[in-house]
């Protein structure tokens, strides 16, 4: 059963902000409801790698859209910030139909009250994560896309955090790809020997490529122009820009190859 405490999810709301705040450029101590979100995703992680699977928090995390995500977490960063003081702007920009909003807060006598309060693990997952991506919002979404409890889970299912073993009870593998432990050794030495192939082939060729001028060098004159046109009618029509929808299979969220690295 999942009970959040939501003095700890402000704690490390407030505490991810004021890490921010100590950056160098302004924009990157600029952070936005998405940033903060995911980095107490990021603590509650490493909380759970050092405790069994148990949270900070208490929160149930779900695979969303982007990313991991808790509305309750969400709710609390106006009120969580607003009484450590910190500055809400928002801003409007062309290319988003909503207003988008940020957060600062500079204030490196608050970092040290609120570190004293967080698990050591909690503190050092905000910092280095923050000072990593800061506001890079595309940076942080592929960090946390590729973390253990998603990589496990499928859109809209609820995130797990328990260790390894457990996790692999959860997911087994399915009948199809099911394997002996003599298989899997000698899928994995195939796939190391293949690796070292295709290394030494592309060290090989790196070695020997050279780029030699053309002789004559080329003219790019009115006859250049015409033939390359010539060329471009004998292709036929050009291909008209469009898009389209893919479908995949559902079972593509559990499949090896999002976590078993001899696969991917």
């Amino acid at each position: 059963m999942f009970v959040m405490d939501i003095s700890k999810v402000d704690l490390l709301l407030q505490y991810a902000l004021a890490i921010a705040g100590q950056g160098d450029e302004y924009f990157q101590r600029q952070l936005g409801p998405i940033h903060l979100v995911k980095y107490v995703y990021l603590a509650d992680l490493s909380h759970a790698e050092r405790n069994q699977g148990r949270t900070y928090t208490g929160i149930e995390w779900r695979f969303h859209k982007f990313g991991p995500w808790s509305t309750e977490v969400f709710k609390r960063i106006e009120p969580a910030l607003t009484v450590v003081g910190a500055t809400k702007t928002e801003i409007s920009h062309p290319k988003y139909e909503d207003d988008f909003v940020r957060w600062i807060l500079t204030d490196d006598d608050l970092v040290l009250q609120l570190a004293a309060k967080l698990p050591l693990y909690a503190c050092l997952a905000i910092q280095s994560a923050v000072r990593q991506f800061g506001s890079d919002t595309p940076s942080l979404l592929n960090h946390v896309y590729l973390t253990r409890p998603m990589l496990r889970a499928a859109p809209g299912e609820f995130l797990d955090f328990s260790p390894e073993e457990k996790n692999e009870q959860a997911f087994p593998e399915s009948p199809s790809v099911r394997l002996t432990k003599m298989q899997k050794e000698h899928r994995k030495k195939e796939l190391q020997d293949l690796k070292a192939r295709i290394q030494a082939k592309l060290a090989e060729k790196k070695k020997y490529r050279r780029l030699v001028p053309p002789d004559p060098p080329p003219r790019y004159d009115e006859i250049f122009i015409e033939g390359r046109k010539w060329l471009d009618e004998l292709a036929g029509a050009s291909i008209e820009a469009r898009e389209e929808r893919a479908r995949f299979s559902e079972d593509v969220w559990k499949s090896p190859a999002r976590f078993d690295p001899d696969v991917s």
